[in-house]
């Protein structure tokens, strides 16, 4: 391949990478109704008001909580909890307004990631619906690429690991929904690795652009749901374990990190969710016997497995089939492991803590609202910790190296096949409900968008662009200069366990062009 190829190569991956991303999200935001995120009888009312009072939109009611809105987000939530039952039974013809109970005007939630989809809401509130899903993920592509592009060479494939293997299925149907935790996650993805890499990088333009998009995390993060603002705070410190040297030019990446902090506090302490947990409880809750503890304890990783699909998306309504959840448990467990090959004794301890945060805080939550597993706390509050704890273990620089050839592909085929089964589920619950069952998703229809291509092709189209997608990433990791020459320099010069500082410079030193970067 001539220099000139090579170099439209690299610009066409570039551009045809995020383009199947996108492609995925959408074929996602087409493939449930209105209102099918969870709780979205309070989050779509919430975006509605997100900009306070507008007429034919959001009036006031009298009440300091409640209040108008257009009628059909009231009655677009009447196939919750039935599984069986498909999104016919909503009539997004109803006129007039009617009342929210629930729309954020207490500010129980942040208020950013509402004000920031209130634009895009009108009378019109099917297609208002589906303008907020396909502009939240071009917002979610969007955000990644800038990371993936400003990162250095070798922590581009942690951003792509602690995605790709935790999002099938629960992360899909959020970062394609109206739900503010489709920012959480994203938040937790970017926060610590961006703070992490503008420390690891010299002065310049690279540290200043990492240093802001963790900012800007922080704020996206924090500014949709308060547990985000944990995380955040987390996130700096994971990052200041793994990245932080004594040497010059490390005033912007510490600053950043002080921002992200102040941002995630004064969110925290804003929103009224920070205190929900346990300002929620009826009075006559009884606290958990010691049994109900040690079962909760027991319990926590059900939690994270419902995250990969064991539980039921949407209202939690919508079981997947254990093909789904089996084969992406198989990648994440996966992930943690083939990432701590060599592991210097800093992303040892930053592994730990960040595995023992993934158990000790959904207990925690468990504990303070009185609840068990199986109620209260549910996966999707659980999945930002479990994307930052696949990133940490892949924090390597020779993860690339360790995700190419077979296992690579294996992982990328076991997560093409879930990602289209659960796509397959998720869009058949709507058409038709879980009653019926057919390989066409659109056979039999009784729902579906006025004007969108059927089902079958969203399915399609979408399940073909995820394989691509992953086809992509594959071939990057295992085609790549950089990684070819980092595979042989450690195949004719072993390296000590304790050397990954070391592998890290030398990783960094002897970088070729990457296949996704259109720079030469």
């Amino acid at each position: 391949m001539t220099p000139t190829t090579r170099k439209r190569f690299r610009i066409a991956l570039a551009v045809v990478t995020p383009l199947l991303a996108l492609l995925t999200l959408i074929a996602w935001s087409f493939s449930s109704a209105v209102a099918s995120s969870p709780d979205d009888d309070f989050h779509l009312p919430a975006i509605w008001c997100g900009l306070g009072e507008r007429p034919g939109l959001c009036e006031d009611f009298g009440d300091p909580v409640q209040r108008l809105v257009p009628a059909p987000l009231i009655s677009a939530t009447c196939y919750a909890f039935h599984p069986d039952v498909s999104g016919e039974c909503w009539n997004a013809e109803e006129r007039g307004l009617a009342v929210a109970g629930r729309a954020n005007a207490d500010g129980l939630y942040p208020p950013v990631f509402y004000a920031a989809m209130a634009p895009f809401a009108s009378a019109d509130v099917a297609a208002s619906v589906l303008t907020i899903r396909i502009v939240n993920s071009v917002f979610i592509v969007g955000v990644l690429t800038a990371v993936f592009f400003a990162l250095p060479r070798r922590l581009r494939p942690v951003l792509v690991v602690s995605v790709v293997a935790t999002t099938v299925p629960l992360g899909l149907f959020l970062f394609a929904s109206t739900y503010p935790s489709s920012w959480a996650i994203l938040s937790a993805a970017t926060v610590w690795l961006c703070l992490y890499g503008a420390l690891e990088s010299p002065t310049g333009a690279r540290q200043r652009v990492l240093s802001g998009l963790a900012v800007f995390g922080a704020f996206i993060g924090a500014g949709a749901r308060a547990d985000a603002a944990i995380f955040s705070v987390f996130g700096v410190i994971l990052a200041l374990l793994l990245g932080f040297r004594r040497r010059r030019g490390l005033v912007i990446p510490l600053l950043a990190a002080a921002a992200v902090i102040v941002i995630s506090v004064s969110f925290y302490l804003m929103a009224g969710q920070s205190g929900a947990v346990t300002g929620g409880l009826d009075g006559n809750t009884a606290p958990l016997t010691l049994g109900q503890h040690f079962r909760n304890f027991l319990g926590v990783p059900g939690l994270w497995v419902g995250a990969l699909g064991f539980w039921g998306l949407g209202w939690l309504d919508t079981e997947m089939p254990p093909t789904v959840w089996v084969l992406v448990t198989a990648v994440v467990g996966g992930a943690l492991f083939v990432g701590l090959r060599r592991p210097h004794p800093r992303r040892v301890l930053a592994v730990v803590g960040t595995l023992a945060a993934l158990w000790v805080v959904p207990f925690a939550m468990l504990a303070l609202s009185r609840a068990v597993v199986g109620t209260q706390v549910q996966p999707r509050y659980i999945l930002p910790l479990l994307v930052i704890a696949v990133a940490v273990a892949s924090a390597s620089p020779r993860i690339a190296e360790l995700w190419s050839g077979t296992r690579g592909a294996l992982a990328a085929g076991a997560l093409a096949v879930a990602g289209a089964v659960a796509l397959q589920y998720n869009t058949q619950r709507y058409t038709t409900g879980l009653d019926q069952s057919s390989i066409d998703p659109g056979e039999n229809a009784e729902w579906w968008w006025a004007g969108a291509p059927s089902p079958l092709v969203i399915w399609v189209g979408g399940s073909l662009a995820f394989a691509l997608l992953l086809a992509a990433f594959w071939y990057i990791s295992t085609f790549s200069d950089s990684v070819r020459k980092i595979a042989a320099a450690d195949r004719e010069e072993p390296r000590r366990p304790d050397d990954e500082a070391g592998a890290s410079q030398d990783a960094t030193a002897t970088e070729a062009t990457h296949p996704l970067d259109p720079v030469t």
